[in-house]
């Protein structure tokens, strides 16, 4: 506001910042997000969410190009993200001396109303900017879904880095950690998969101390044109680690689609490996990586055509690490997918129940008011692999308690609710045990249903889809292991 008074109304610098400070009721002030030497962003009320005050506020804010600059790239490439990847993808540290953590960085955003916290259905709690936010607040569930595709997606991706990294004896076999098991972190900064290496070019031979080994690490961004915005915040991390001295050398990968020009060249010219799933592992599993990120956001919205599941995994399953992922994600919306065929009611995949003492997550939920509650929990596993105990616990004592409540809250009067368990797996006869018992105890207050093997089988022939059939014979339920 000042330069534009110095510019075009020819006024001093001090006339400029007096006049501003006597500004009128209706200018406001943007409040928790101080810009340097103290300067603020002044904004009419009467503009306050519109288009033009979301353009002006989101280049202001990047071409501060600090953590605030780094943050809202990261969102903005993204539309949504977990809270924890957040910690990651927005490039400031977890903590750091003299430095904004990522979660200060987080809470200045979100008391500004740049960015809102909320939970997605099947997500959890995600980040996402408020401009975002409020444009789909009639259907969060299609964000979500799209959301959850690209996980998904990024997921395969970075199990099947991991196997690459491995067969090429890059990093040290078992100790490769991704963001899909826990947060790693090299230095102050979590990344999506890290892993310590012995290659030559990363180890450091110190005197008396003996050798110590590199890293290798990698963020990944499945977008189809990263722009530099979207990788600055990879390359800040990777410039504050390059001048800690207690961190070893390290090898920096970064994964998109593809990069427009600027990015990939700032990428090169920092020493970053700027890969894409083509130059990692060819074109035909390149477009695979499309295919199914589209094809999961559509399944979730229900459209489903498990000819194409069929497609992903003989195109993606060529890959180490992919398969496991995939049979998960694509369970789930195929139970769904079986559900909804026969069912009379609405049926929503990754629904977000309020227990008393939290939350709990329905993978397949199917109300129809008054005359059925069904709500199905889907273990999509390898044939022939067993369901944990402690996941078959953690369905029978916490979220089937708190989807019970949650149908109280609605003031569900209807015939007992059915829980149900889906598995192409097995369930331990321990779990068997379990669940019967659990059974015959709460026979007046709810029902349970499991469904594996022949069970399943019989499920999947009762809808006369021959597709889907075909689908799960080849990847879920091959006739010799049942």
């Amino acid at each position: 506001m000042t330069d534009l008074l110095v510019a075009h109304r020819g006024l001093s610098p001090a006339a400029a910042r007096q006049r501003v400070s006597r500004g009128e009721p209706q200018v406001k002030r943007l409040a928790y997000l101080p810009f340097a030497r103290k300067a603020r962003f002044l904004y009419h009320q009467d503009q306050y969410a519109s288009p033009h005050y979301w353009d002006r506020l989101h280049a202001a804010i990047l071409a501060t190009n600090g953590p605030y600059a780094r943050a809202l790239g990261s969102v903005q490439a993204r539309e949504a993200v977990p809270l924890e990847h957040f910690l990651g993808a927005c490039g400031a540290p977890i903590a750091q001396k003299k430095q904004l953590s990522a979660q200060t960085v987080l809470d200045r955003m979100v008391d500004a109303n740049v960015l809102v916290r909320y939970p997605l259905p099947g997500l959890g709690m995600c980040v996402m900017g408020k401009e975002t936010y409020e444009k789909n607040q009639i259907d969060l569930d299609g964000l979500a879904a799209t959301t959850r595709a690209r996980l998904v997606a990024e997921s395969v991706l970075l199990d099947s880095i991991k196997e690459w990294l491995r067969r090429l004896a890059m990093v040290s076999f078992n100790t490769v950690r991704t963001r899909d098991t826990e947060l790693p972190r090299v230095g102050p900064f979590a990344w999506d998969l890290t892993a310590p290496s012995y290659l030559t070019s990363v180890l450091t031979h110190s005197k008396g101390k003996g050798v110590k080994p590199g890293w290798v690490v990698c963020d990944v961004l499945l977008i189809e044109n990263a722009r530099l915005a979207h990788v600055e915040p990879f390359m800040h991390k990777v410039r504050s680690i390059q001048v800690l001295k207690n961190i070893g050398r390290t090898m920096f990968i970064m994964v998109a689609q593809r990069y427009d020009a600027d990015a990939f060249k700032a990428l090169r010219s920092a020493g970053i490996m700027p890969a894409t799933p083509a130059s990692l592992f060819g074109k035909d599993v390149a477009d695979g990586f499309r295919d199914l990120v589209k094809t999961l956001g559509e399944a979730a919205k229900g459209s489903i055509d498990p000819e194409k599941f069929d497609q992903l995994f003989s195109k993606l399953g060529k890959l180490e690490g992919a398969i496991g992922n995939m049979r998960g994600a694509f369970f789930e919306l195929l139970v769904g997918e079986l559900i909804r065929k026969r069912a009379a009611g609405q049926v929503r995949l990754n629904r977000i129940c309020k227990g008393e003492d939290g939350i709990a997550e329905v993978d397949v939920y199917h109300l129809n008011e008054g005359i059925e509650a069904q709500m199905v929990e889907c273990k999509g596993i390898a044939p022939g692999t067993t369901v944990s105990d402690e996941e078959v616990s953690l369905w029978l004592t916490t979220r089937i308690k708190r989807v019970r409540h949650h149908l109280q809250q609605l003031g569900w009067s209807g015939p007992l609710p059915r829980f149900e368990l889906w598995t192409s797996g097995a369930l331990s006869p321990e779990a068997h045990k379990r669940i019967e018992k659990t059974r015959q105890a709460n026979s007046s207050k709810f029902e349970l249903r499991i469904v594996e093997g022949e069970d399943l089988r019989a499920a999947v022939k009762a809808v006369n889809d021959s597709s889907l059939l075909k689908t799960f014979d080849n990847h879920f339920l091959p006739q010799a292991a049942l």
